[in-house]
């Protein structure tokens, strides 16, 4: 990148995808400058020196961006292109938004549009179940991992090739719940309609009190409360649960969370920003503690550890570890039907042991150690 050397022609688009530069940028000679004269580095060069980054943040967005380069290789491979709908949903959620209007507003508004465009109505009950699917079905690559040490708690990025790029949507779940990454997941997907396409990649945070959002960080937080939590939904369960939300007890508050997918402060924002609620019941609503009644209700409120001992029985041994990637300084835990479409690309004799290996961001000899059992011819020593 220094201009010593030509970077080799197979490695520019994944250097382009982690970097957040055009591959047309990669190749130019000579350090591409603005009119005055001064250096241009790329966006997502000032994003990486936020001070809001640690040093394991800039490693972690760079394997994710990675991950997300060979998630949409696969899809090549295996001749499985991704959905062309993106674009026509993005496109259909912008005209039904005035972008002179307030970011919250405008997150709303583009919220109800996508809920509709993407079949997410759902009667009016919680989305939680069908999310992911319903992402990655309209072309939305989705990824969820663990990212310790980090205050880095989603982002959203371009992957494949230029002119025909799709977004790809991470949640950290690292200490994190279901219901969090629900919302988290949304307020990416908004990035990915309203950033994307001139933002190289979007970086959210764990919470920073005290400091004011950004216009676009506002109208993300709107656009995910509201798609999960619109007033439709509210009424639907005040009805269907006989609510009177004057005297809720921690049981039907957990209830409520269970049954729209959503953590407690977003249903109590959104029920307070509804009129459903006074300041005084919304803060008395906040203070219940819900963690053991929640589990009582619903699994999806279990720990990781927890979900994995419940299904020791009946999933494989690797979908409950074996699954980190091991070249880099630090690892990266992969999406376990990645994993799997990884290792039935390889023994439809599609890709090689060695192509594999690198599509799982792993050396030959872990992937042989670790998914040998499951690979159809043995692998050569």
């Amino acid at each position: 990148m220094d201009g010593k050397r030509p970077i080799p022609q197979f490695v520019i688009s994944e250097l382009s995808t982690i970097l957040g530069v055009t591959s047309k940028s990669l190749v130019a000679q000579g350090t591409v400058r603005s009119a005055d004269g001064r250096s241009l580095a790329p966006a997502i060069w000032f994003k990486l020196s936020s001070q809001n980054l640690t040093a394991a943040d800039r490693e972690f967005v760079g394997l994710v961006r990675r991950l997300g380069f060979f998630m949409a290789q696969l899809e090549v491979i295996r001749g499985a292109r991704s959905s062309p709908a993106w674009r026509a949903v993005s496109q259909a959620v912008l005209e039904q938004v005035d972008r002179s209007a307030p970011p919250a507003a405008q997150g709303r508004d583009a919220a109800l549009s996508f809920r509709a465009v993407a079949n997410l109505e759902h009667g009016q009950t919680g989305i939680g179940e069908l999310i992911r699917r319903r992402l990655r079905e309209i072309g939305v690559a989705v990824i969820e991992s663990p990212v310790p040490k980090s205050s880095l708690e989603g982002c959203c990025f371009a992957i494949g090739p230029e002119g025909s790029s799709r977004p790809c949507v991470f949640a950290n779940t690292f200490k994190s719940t279901w219901f969090r990454r629900n919302e988290i997941l949304l307020h990416e997907v908004c990035h990915a309609v309203f950033d994307v396409e001139s933002d190289p990649v979007s970086l959210d945070f764990l919470d920073k009190s005290g400091e004011e959002p950004a216009l676009s960080e506002a109208r993300a937080r709107a656009f995910a409360q509201e798609a999960l939590v619109p007033r439709s939904v509210l009424v639907h369960y005040t009805n269907q649960l006989g609510l009177d939300w004057r005297c809720l007890v921690p049981q039907q508050v957990a209830q409520l969370m269970a049954s729209i997918h959503v953590e407690q402060r977003t249903l109590l924002r959104a029920a307070y920003e509804q009129n459903f609620i006074s300041e005084y019941l919304y803060s008395q609503y906040s203070d219940y503690t819900l963690g053991g009644v929640l589990k009582e209700i619903s699994y999806r409120a279990w720990s990781t550890r927890e979900f994995l001992r419940q299904q020791v029985d009946e999933s494989p041994k690797w979908i409950a570890e074996n699954r980190n990637t091991t070249v880099g300084t630090r690892s990266l835990r992969l999406p376990a039907g990645y994993v799997k479409q990884v290792i039935d690309t390889l023994n439809f004799g599609e890709i090689s042991v060695a192509k594999a290996a690198e599509l799982l961001m792993m050396d030959r000899y872990s992937f042989a150690e670790r998914f040998g059992g499951l690979i159809a011819e043995p692998i050569p020593a």
